[in-house]
């Protein structure tokens, strides 16, 4: 190679590097040219909640971004323990993560609070929120304010509908065990709302109600239960109850009774039907949420969506492991069913 093509490479390499100190829209590490590294800080309440950000990793990339390439992540699951959230905003603003993605409401009251009272500057996507307003954690839905924004995953509004189509699925259920954690806003303002009281009232069923504080309250509550004083367990949406899935699988499996998850993605280990949008894929839709954010567009201007779609999922395969027979007009109705 000559000198002359030499130097002229030599140049290049220089300029190359030098660009991408002076713009941070150029990097190296990034395979697509142009395209600044985004880090994102994530939080989940418990480990099951994690299939949001799975899903959120798969709709990055069909919103054309490389992982770890042209997006990196921090993950972490508190394990029920929310004063942990504080610690793990701090550290994210240390590392000048672009964006901080919530997972329950629990979370998400927990970030936004400790944003609130340090004055930190990143913007906030959340999911699996039951009552994005109601939990004030927006103002409103169409105009959330801060710089928070996310998916409603509208749980409180389907409650009536679940709990019917709970009883028609099992026409014999007469005593409904609820369990929720009365310190929770959210979960007692769910169970609160008459129109969960009006639906039992109408399918002729009692629920059998339990206030827990923690995992340990109410595994020795469930320990207790005998089939003489339930005959069914319907998971309400509360935090507590969703990390602690398998004491209520245990207690079903033990009872031989049904038990209706509040996630359709909880079938994978159990219960007997659910009815809902799935972690999973409200975390593939608020992919849309972060790339707005990304773009620029202030997170408080993007209106709180709810989930694409809701779905009747059936484990037929549960069903008969507990030795149950499920209505055939719900499994006619059923968007799937496991078998």
């Amino acid at each position: 190679m000559s000198s002359f093509f030499r130097k002229r490479l030599w140049k290049g390499l220089f300029l190359l590097v030098l660009l991408s100190f002076l713009l941070p829209e150029f990097s190296l590490a990034t395979g697509n040219p142009g395209l600044k590294v985004r880090r994102v800080g994530v939080i989940a309440y418990a480990d099951p909640f994690l299939k949001s950000y799975e899903g959120l990793r798969v709709g990055l990339q069909n919103e054309g971004y490389k992982l770890d390439e042209d997006i990196v992540f921090k993950v972490h699951s508190v394990d029920g323990n929310t004063a942990k959230v504080a610690q793990l905003v701090r550290e994210f603003s240390a590392d000048k993560v672009d964006l901080i993605y919530t997972v329950t409401t629990s979370v998400t009251q927990a970030v936004k609070a400790c944003i609130s009272e340090n004055r930190i500057d990143i913007p906030v996507v959340f999911t699996v929120v039951a009552d994005p307003v109601g939990s004030r954690i927006v103002t409103s839905l169409r105009h959330p304010g801060a710089n928070i924004t996310g998916i409603s995953h509208v749980s409180k509004e389907l409650l009536p509908q679940r709990l019917l189509v709970f009883k028609k699925a099992f026409p014999k259920i007469k005593r409904v065990a609820v369990f929720f954690d009365p310190d929770e806003e959210v979960s007692k303002s769910s169970f609160d709302q008459r129109y969960i009281h009006q639906a039992a009232q109408d399918s002729g069923v009692t629920m059998v109600v339990s206030h827990v504080h923690n995992q340990q309250e109410l595994q020795d509550v469930c320990q207790k239960f005998t089939a003489a004083d339930i005959d069914s367990i319907f998971m309400l949406p509360d935090a507590l109850s969703v990390a602690s899935f398998k004491v209520f699988l245990q207690m079903s499996q033990r009872l031989k009774i049904p038990f209706m998850v509040i996630d359709n993605m909880l079938l994978q280990r159990g219960g007997v039907m659910g009815y809902s949008p799935d972690f999973f894929a409200v975390g593939v839709q608020a992919a849309s949420v972060v790339e707005q954010v990304f773009k620029g567009v202030p997170p408080g201007d993007i209106a709180v969506q709810n989930p694409e779609k809701v779905k009747l999922v059936v484990s037929l395969k549960e069903v008969r492991k507990l030795g149950l027979e499920v209505s055939e007009e719900v499994l006619l109705q059923a968007d799937e069913v496991l078998r």
